[in-house]
């Protein structure tokens, strides 16, 4: 009987969390808001020479792998950028077109900004900007591509927590249903297509 009772314990201490059973402990960070522009011009999220210009950025990481930090298994559900050619030693990540700041969450090297954008079409879609060591911005703050959202980790600071945290974890959502944990809690490819875009398949179709 203790067996059984050690068995039941240890699978609920150490039982995979889910997207479902993790959503609501992030739903306070969420602020239910419209933002009051239309998104109709997207920008890279950096203070590089031409916002416009892919090759300004390199990609370090990308969309779909899977991952063995933070929860085991998950699938990667951004890609991670950094500047080409960094302006100065501190990374200033911006909005990437107009919209509203729906949640700040998390801390230390996982802090996030989510930006909620309006589509011509009337559609609703989210940016999702991650590893910010500062942040610049509050819910319910209307931006737009000149809008400092926050800066990044230097490689220095990102020591502190035994890994490469110095670059932006950029995630491009349909919805944000999860109010964030989605972002360490995708397992398969059908609740990582039924939340996100590969962003950079979007960056190639709508920065020109």
């Amino acid at each position: 009987m203790k067996t059984l009772v050690f068995i039941f314990l240890s699978t609920l201490l150490f039982e995979t969390p889910t997207i479902e059973k993790d959503r609501e402990r992030w739903k306070p960070y969420y602020t239910d808001t419209a933002p009051a522009k239309t998104a109709d011009q997207w920008f890279l999220p950096f203070d590089v020479a031409n916002r416009k210009k892919i090759s300004t950025i390199k990609i370090i990481s990308i969309f779909g792998d899977h991952r063995d930090s933070y929860v085991k298994g998950h699938i990667h559900t951004a890609i991670d950028i950094n500047p080409a050619q960094p302006k100065t030693k501190l990374v200033n990540v911006y909005a990437m077109a107009n919209g509203i700041v729906c949640s700040v969450h998390l801390g230390e090297n996982q802090r996030t900004v989510v930006v909620k954008h309006k589509l011509p079409s009337g559609l609703t879609m989210f940016t999702t900007y991650k590893h910010l060591k500062e942040v610049y911005v509050n819910n319910g703050q209307n931006v737009d591509q000149n809008t400092k959202l926050a800066r990044l980790f230097t490689p220095q600071e990102s020591k502190k927590y035994g890994g490469d945290y110095h670059h932006l974890h950029l995630e491009i959502r349909k919805k944000f249903d999860d109010y964030g944990c989605a972002s360490w809690l995708t397992f398969n490819n059908k609740q990582l297509n039924e939340r996100f875009y590969n962003p950079q398949v979007f960056i190639k179709e709508h920065i020109k």
